[in-house]
């Protein structure tokens, strides 16, 4: 009946046998029935699982045991001695960062302050080779470039002037500290008391030193604003020459001299009278004497 079914299947179309095994399974040959247990394999089964499970157990027991020898293993010994210990340390500290990748860039930790202190790249710094002078600080003094302005020293004095107002009061405060300061008895303990030098730091030595240099700023400013006046009085003579209708008239060095020279006598007339030009021609007399005495021989000097 077998080999009567058989051929009655070839008999069919290839796509119907197909389908019809399709629809059989693994059941269609008829000779592995005899051969399956009555339960379906379900016992075959179950003792593969158990033995799945067993095998599992058993490697991960020994997969613990071995891990469990070598961190033992890791751990030094209380009697190993202090020369293994620092020679674990130093080859610990000898490891390099290993690049990812060989396109990749090195990476740097950001604790570093190289990085910082060299501050931020700029054109200069792109590899060009040419320095274009970008994004660089360049000092620049106001007196020296024009790109502040000219300096009217005359426009500067009368909008300032009020700082001399409030250096001469600070001139005035200091001498009376001082004043103070030298005063000696009861009468300076209490006028240092009043003006609160003995609280704080306060020192005679730092009131003079600061009074000395006060004043000798304002000396300093006061002869060259004189020089200034002197100046501007020769330079406003020459254009008033030329617009009288005398010409344009150019002096020399030593006649500009001169004329500065007399504009600032007549200046120091103005502010002071008759006395203060002899005593400004005393002192002059008395420096040009010393400037000569260091030419002459010095057995010749008396």
């Amino acid at each position: 009946e077998s080999n009567n079914a058989h051929d009655d299947e070839e008999d069919l179309p290839l796509a119907e046998r197909v389908a019809k095994r399709a629809q059989l399974g693994r059941r269609y040959n008829d000779s592995n029935r005899d051969d399956r247990d009555e339960d379906g394999g379900k016992q075959r089964l179950l003792e593969r699982k158990n033995r799945a499970i067993t095998l599992a157990s058993e490697r991960l027991r020994k997969a613990r045991k071995n891990n469990h020898d070598s961190d033992s293993s890791s751990v030094p010994s209380s009697s190993d001695d202090d020369s293994s210990v620092e020679e674990a340390t130093s080859n610990k500290g000898k490891q390099t960062k290993k690049k990812k990748s060989k396109h990749a860039p090195t990476e740097v930790s950001s604790k570093r302050r190289d990085f910082f202190s060299r501050g931020r790249p700029d054109l200069n710094s792109s590899g060009i080779g040419v320095s274009v002078g970008a994004n660089k600080y360049k000092p620049r003094d106001p007196r020296m470039v024009s790109l502040s302005g000219h300096l009217d020293e005359d426009v500067f004095e009368k909008r300032y002037g009020f700082l001399d107002d409030v250096q001469e009061a600070e001139i005035a405060k200091l001498k009376k500290r001082v004043s103070a300061w030298k005063t000696t008895g009861k009468k300076g303990q209490k006028a240092r008391k009043k003006l609160g030098l003995t609280q704080g730091n306060n020192t005679f030595e730092n009131d003079q030193e600061e009074l000395t240099r006060l004043i000798q700023e304002v000396a300093e400013k006061k002869k060259a604003n004189l020089v200034r006046a002197a100046k501007r009085t020769v330079k406003k003579k020459l254009r008033e020459d030329v617009a009288s209708g005398k010409g344009v008239y150019y002096p020399k060095r030593s006649e500009l001299r001169k004329m500065e020279l007399e504009a600032k006598f007549e200046e120091i007339r103005k502010r002071g009278g008759d006395e203060a030009v002899d005593k400004a021609i005393a002192k002059r007399r008395k420096k040009n004497v010393a400037k000569s005495h260091k030419l002459m021989p010095s057995h010749m000097v008396k």
